[in-house]
């Protein structure tokens, strides 16, 4: 029998989670991150919920997961936005727009679609370039093109005082194969939400070669369709600091947070529609809270 369960999403307005639910806290840098789970993971019996031949869904968190042998296009964007997810914490938790920190892009002058060349090239490139400059951390991310080539972005940092420099020239002389990009991490309090908004939307005036200009179209996540299935598309050096993580109630969560820094505030329900019969079932209630210790508040 055919499978016709489809998982949407409903906002939630003036919602209070009750005083048990599940809370996981992320600590990354100045941002706090915070998912409230309307119901208890002991509680639900049955957790994953078939939704398709390749799919199925968590009902505690809303995610949908693609079967381990196959999977479609729609499932792998959600997949890759769990990805997108950690990564936002990861960078958050490493870089805050210091003198210290760069952002470098690597380039190729002429097209290159293999995903694992361009691992490989990194991999080489990194390995000279730290020769050079010894004390560098990294976070790596590669970054498909709309027109079919591969860009790598390379948040860089010291943990030296004083301003990181790294001339361009000599990168590109290191890297071989194409544009060197450098520009310093600036006036951004949230680093990790820029990044992965730009590493997910589309700009249809993006250039192949160059730092792109300022005639901007955005196509927001279109670009998860041209991320490459089962590859992992970023990477970091060992002296990157994993974000902490906290699970709790959300009576306790309330007490320990300074919710004078909440800059975010949303909840969904996650639904899980029958198309056949009509029938439509809230499986979950997710609330997401941020906070930003450092953004200036509106007087």
């Amino acid at each position: 029998m055919k499978n016709n369960k489809k998982v949407t999403t409903r906002i939630v307005t003036n919602y209070t989670p009750s005083d048990d639910a599940v809370t996981e806290i992320v600590y990354c840098g100045n941002v706090t991150e915070i998912k409230v789970l309307a119901k208890n993971p002991s509680s639900n019996i049955s957790r994953f919920k078939h939704i398709s031949k390749y799919e199925f869904l968590d009902t505690l968190t809303g995610e949908v997961h693609e079967s381990p042998k196959q999977g479609n296009s729609s499932n792998k964007s959600r997949n890759l936005n769990k990805s997108f997810e950690n990564l936002r914490y990861l960078i958050n938790n490493n870089f805050q727009s210091n003198i210290n920190e760069l952002h470098v892009v690597l380039t190729y002058a002429e097209k290159m679609d293999d995903f694992d060349r361009a691992s490989k090239d990194f991999k080489c490139f990194w390995e000279k370039a730290s020769y050079k400059y010894n004390d560098l951390e990294y976070i790596r991310i590669i970054e498909p093109q709309h027109t079919g080539t591969w860009h790598i972005h390379v948040l860089v940092k010291t943990e030296k005082k004083g301003y990181l420099t790294l001339p361009k020239d000599e990168l590109e002389k290191i890297w071989g194969h194409g544009y060197v990009w450098v520009d310093k991490i600036k006036n951004n309090d949230n680093i990790g939400a820029y990044f992965t908004a730009c590493l997910k939307n589309v700009d249809v005036f993006e250039n192949d070669s160059e730092k792109p200009n300022d005639t901007k179209c955005i196509v927001k996540g279109a670009r998860l369709h041209f991320y490459p299935q089962g590859k992992r598309f970023y990477s970091y050096s060992k002296g990157i600091k994993k974000p902490e993580r906290r699970r709790t109630t959300y009576s306790e969560a309330m007490k320990i947070l300074n919710l004078n820094d909440l800059v975010y505030h949303k909840a969904k329900d996650i639904i899980l529609a029958d198309e056949e019969t009509g029938k439509q079932t809230t499986v979950n209630t997710v609330l997401r809270m941020q906070l930003n210790s450092t953004r200036k508040k509106k007087s």
